[in-house]
């Protein structure tokens, strides 16, 4: 009887032990993404005396769910035919919830206001997620989402030390919120441009500096279209970020250009390709504004990595709250490759 109870104590052991060494759950881009979000909008309310009743109703401008991913299909037209295999969990029954409301603003409403699952993943501990979505690695050592939430120098310092060496190119958007909230980094702001490709390299002084890119609205097409037609260009790019990406024309030229073969780099590495899309429960008509997953060659080799980000109300962000989650987002995105 003892050996059996001894037996079991060591199988639980070993249980616990495994428990505690596996590999924590990989990055999901758009959770931290709109954790940042909530972060440092939470930052600002507890700065300003509010209470998280308060955090809540703020975080209306900042929709996701777990298991939304792909929103604009989910709120357009939600389909269980539609998902792709493996489902996430819940997902299947969020959808089938989505489908019997019978507007968009509905479907709004059920996914990011009403289902509690949605709340818990919004305002939970970012630092219960693991390790993927600890800020130290990517921004500074001593750095925790509560510096992040504060905003604290050791964050603005940690984050001008990560982006020493990259150039923010803001392309068809105001830089200033940017620019104000890490002064040190280094941004530059180009608008409407016959020859965008050449402007974006001279963002670069010297010969190691890279480029980090954000691409608002009509000016969207032109970027990709810069990249696709210059290697030079994307081998100083890292990352670039599309947000409310407007296609209008240039839907054809998306499908049959933006492959993998197309977007190679000289040096064998993955580019982030990420996007913020426009839209809110009021949004009367939807389009979509993603970057589309190219099909993988026979190579084997895909240089690109499309990421969608989700939805986001841009009207409804505070400039500088927005343009502060965008470095914590940028940070991770260096980290990551």
């Amino acid at each position: 009887m003892i050996l059996g109870v001894e037996i079991l104590v060591l199988v639980l052991a070993i249980v616990a032990a495994w428990l505690s060494v596996r590999p924590a759950p990989a990055l999901d881009w758009e959770r931290l993404w709109k954790m940042a979000l909530a972060t440092v909008i939470r930052g600002e309310v507890e700065a300003s005396g509010g209470d998280y009743s308060e955090w809540w109703k703020r975080l209306s401008a900042v929709p996701y769910h777990p298991a939304g991913r792909d929103a604009y299909l989910k709120l357009v037209q939600p389909s269980l035919d539609e998902i792709p295999v493996p489902a996430l969990e819940g997902e299947r029954a969020l959808v089938e919830r989505l489908a019997v409301q019978e507007s968009v603003a509905g479907r709004w409403v059920e996914m990011y206001r009403d289902d509690p699952v949605a709340e818990e993943a919004l305002t939970s501990d970012p630092q219960d997620l693991g390790g993927a979505y600890d800020p130290a690695k990517p921004i500074g050592p001593d750095v925790r989402w509560e510096d992040v939430a504060r905003w604290s120098s050791a964050v603005q310092s940690g984050i001008a030390r990560r982006m020493s060496d990259v150039v923010v190119a803001a392309v068809g958007l105001d830089d200033q919120p940017l620019v104000a909230a890490v002064p040190h980094a280094r941004v530059v702001a180009i608008s409407s441009s016959e020859d965008l490709g050449a402007a974006l390299l001279d963002c670069c002084r010297a010969a190691h500096e890279r480029l980090l890119i954000v691409s608002a609205g009509t000016l969207v097409p032109s970027t990709l279209q810069a990249l696709h037609s210059d290697p030079s260009l994307r081998d100083r790019v890292l990352t670039v970020l599309t947000i409310a990406a407007d296609w209008s024309g240039s839907e054809g030229w998306l499908e049959e250009n933006f492959q993998h073969q197309a977007f190679d780099t000289e040096i064998n590495r993955r580019t982030l390709y990420l996007a913020i899309s426009e839209g809110s429960a009021e949004t009367s008509v939807w389009t979509r504004q993603t970057l589309p997953e190219p099909p993988v060659p026979p190579s084997g080799w895909a240089p690109i990595e499309s990421v969608d980000l989700g939805l986001l109300p841009l009207s409804e962000q505070d400039p500088e709250l927005l343009a502060r989650a965008l470095w914590v987002l940028f940070c991770f995105c260096l980290s990551s490759r």
